[in-house]
């Protein structure tokens, strides 16, 4: 029996999220944590970014969102980790698009950013030379890291990014803005995991036939379950 244990740095349970990505890993049983599990609105408030730091953006458990700083979600997360593999987790996923220092863990641990990376790496060869990689963030102040994150992780520096959110746009907004992208990318990853399956067809039909919309989530998920 495999114990597959699903991290977010919000709150869990992600019923956004787990309805779509479970068919695609075959665990036995499946326990959620969130690295803002047993916070408070107030609590919460005071990880907001300061300016200057690096920022994140997750969904809560009554269905809002919240802004929070990078370095402050790693502790979190780690407490979260932890809590699983006492629980009894085989292996756990961290399920965010961020790049996160090394994690303690005795059981296998995989993070959605590094398989997601990886797969669109792979993906994104199949195009051909000079192929290129158009990224949609969910937040406006991190669409110039986007940059240096893609280059640094596989190599491959994307020719335009820009941001919609998952938790607080529409769907016709995302789409609009991924097809901004549409003129400069052969590939667009949706860079967050809140974007969905919905958000990802409305993306593909507003870019055109000649462009391929993928969602982290999707990505990671298959990769992952290939060895469940």
């Amino acid at each position: 029996m495999t114990t597959l244990a699903l991290i977010t740095i919000g709150q869990a349970p992600r019923t956004d999220v787990t309805g779509e990505v479970l068919p695609l890993l075959p665990a036995d049983v499946v326990r959620e944590y969130g690295a803002l599990d047993g916070l408070d609105a107030a609590q919460i408030a005071d990880l907001a970014p300061r300016p200057g730091e690096s920022a994140l953006t997750s969904r809560l458990r009554d269905g809002g969102s919240a802004v929070f700083a990078h370095a402050a979600a790693v502790p979190l997360l780690q407490a979260a980790v932890t809590r699983a593999e006492a629980d009894g987790a085989d292996l756990t996923l961290l399920m965010c698009g961020g790049l996160f220092p090394a994690l303690e863990h005795e059981r296998p641990l995989f993070g959605v950013e590094r398989l997601a990376h990886d797969g669109v790496r792979g993906l994104l060869s199949g195009f051909g030379p000079g192929a290129r990689l158009g990224v949609v963030r969910p937040l406006p102040e991190q669409v110039d890291e986007a940059y240096d994150h893609w280059q640094t992780s596989i190599g491959v520096r994307p020719t335009a990014a820009t941001a919609a959110s998952p938790y607080t746009d529409p769907v016709r907004t995302i789409a609009a803005a991924t097809a901004t992208l549409a003129p400069h990318s052969d590939l667009i990853v949706l860079d967050c995991m809140g974007f969905d399956e919905t958000m990802r067809a409305a993306a593909t039909s507003a870019v055109g036939p000649d462009v391929a919309v993928v969602t982290i989530r999707s990505v990671a998920a298959r990769l992952l379950g290939a060895v469940l």
